[in-house]
């Protein structure tokens, strides 16, 4: 099971979600293109906080993500991670998030996916600029996840 540890939320965050991803849906946008279910130990104003498992439900990825508050997508935090019991400790400290992640691996959050999908609202900004929906498209791209979940 994944594991978040020494939890310091400093960052201004209008959002901040954690999904439990099952699935995706490119033909929608944000945390909706991320089929699953939120995570209720991940609060907006959390502060600190020595350990979450995240055990809530059945997944073998995760996706954090904070929307800056006031807006400004380059101060958005996204983390996309797939378990891999034993891996770890990875650091992370960005944006106004620091802790520990174990028993998880980074996954890409980039473009190169969804250009290589190439999918029709690839030329729409909303889904374009999307990390969440880029995600997504590695999702497809890679065959992680059977998008039907």
């Amino acid at each position: 099971m994944i594991e978040f540890r020494d939890i310091e939320i400093s960052g201004k965050f209008r959002y901040l979600w954690l999904k439990y991803v099952t699935g995706y849906n490119l033909e929608v946008h944000c945390a909706r293109s991320l089929k699953g279910e939120y995570s209720t130990q991940i609060v907006r104003d959390m502060g600190k906080k020595s350990e979450i498992l995240l055990n809530e439900f059945p997944a073998k990825i995760v996706y954090l993500c904070g929307v800056a508050q006031p807006y400004n997508w380059s101060k958005n935090f996204h983390l996309a991670l797939l378990a891999d019991e034993g891996y770890g400790p990875l650091p992370i400290d960005e944006l106004g998030i620091k802790m520990a992640v174990r028993n998880a691996i980074p996954l890409p959050i980039e473009t190169t996916s969804m250009r290589a999908i190439n999918h029709s609202k690839i030329s729409q900004k909303a889904y374009a600029t999307c990390r969440n929906w880029q995600f997504a498209n590695f999702l497809q791209l890679t065959g992680i996840l059977d998008p039907e979940q």
